[in-house]
């Protein structure tokens, strides 16, 4: 996820694309196999192992780069459809980008200017446009769907991050992924944490970057928590420091 409001510059990472007859959605049972060979129970990656093995993954990122729900609008014949493949597309430039140039790189995330160049400068092509991904979580993830829960699924390869899901995201399934994994982050004592001498309801700092994605107050944010756990009753809200290693 991105973590940086600030936009300037810009570095591109593009393939050739692919032939424009015939366009098709990208292979998502591929990605799904990438998944569950690459990521562990926990949500941890084994990145030398998926950079040793990358071609799979480059030509995932191709297929993205070929069509997208703006391109190729009928490929994606619903909502459900059109915000699985930018969830998609999300996870597999993340995991791309990291073990393309893993372990030299692995720690750039440690760093505000590294977040900038990652989330920011770098530049991907999808559906033959060119996004950063800070380009496709805020505007066309966030601003498009206004979908909370898109905050459990997309991943910045980071400890605090939410799981990697082990499973692609698809749009037959996809209400019922999203609430598993936002019932996942909010019942892990890493991301909520009760301190019920003090009435301080300590929470991952994604609520506190995109509060406004939970309805921007102190009220809202314990109601859309209340959804999965049991919150009873008034709460001052801290924030939990973001653990920026890699997540592997």
């Amino acid at each position: 996820m991105t973590r940086i409001v600030w936009i300037t510059g810009a570095l591109l990472f593009a393939f050739p694309l692919l032939p424009a007859s015939n366009p098709v959605a990208p292979d998502v049972p591929a990605f799904d196999r990438i998944l569950k060979r690459y990521v562990l129970a926990d949500g941890t990656v084994k990145y030398a192992a998926l950079k040793a093995g990358l071609d799979p993954l480059t030509g995932f990122v191709q297929q993205i780069q070929a069509v997208s729900p703006e391109s190729h609008p009928a490929l994606f014949p619903s909502r459900a459809y059109k915000l699985a493949y930018w969830i998609n597309t999300y996870n597999a430039l993340v995991l791309w980008a990291m073990a393309k140039e893993y372990p030299e790189k692995k720690d750039r995330l440690n760093s505000l200017l590294g977040r900038y160049q990652f989330f920011i400068r770098m530049k991907f092509k999808a559906g033959g446009r060119d996004f950063s991904l800070n380009d496709i979580e805020t505007n066309e993830i966030r601003k498009q769907f206004q979908e909370p829960r898109i905050h459990f699924a997309i991943v910045c390869a980071s400890r605090s991050c939410p799981w990697l899901s082990r499973d692609a995201f698809t749009g037959e399934h996809l209400e019922e992924q999203l609430e598993a994994r936002t019932r996942l982050f909010l019942n892990q004592t890493r991301n909520v944490r009760f301190n019920s001498a003090q009435r301080e309801l300590n929470l991952s700092q994604i609520f506190e970057w995109y509060k406004q994605d939970f309805g921007d107050s102190t009220e809202k944010v314990l109601a859309f928590i209340g959804k999965y756990r049991s919150v009873e009753g008034k709460w001052k809200l801290r924030y939990i420091e973001y653990d920026w290693r890699i997540n592997e």
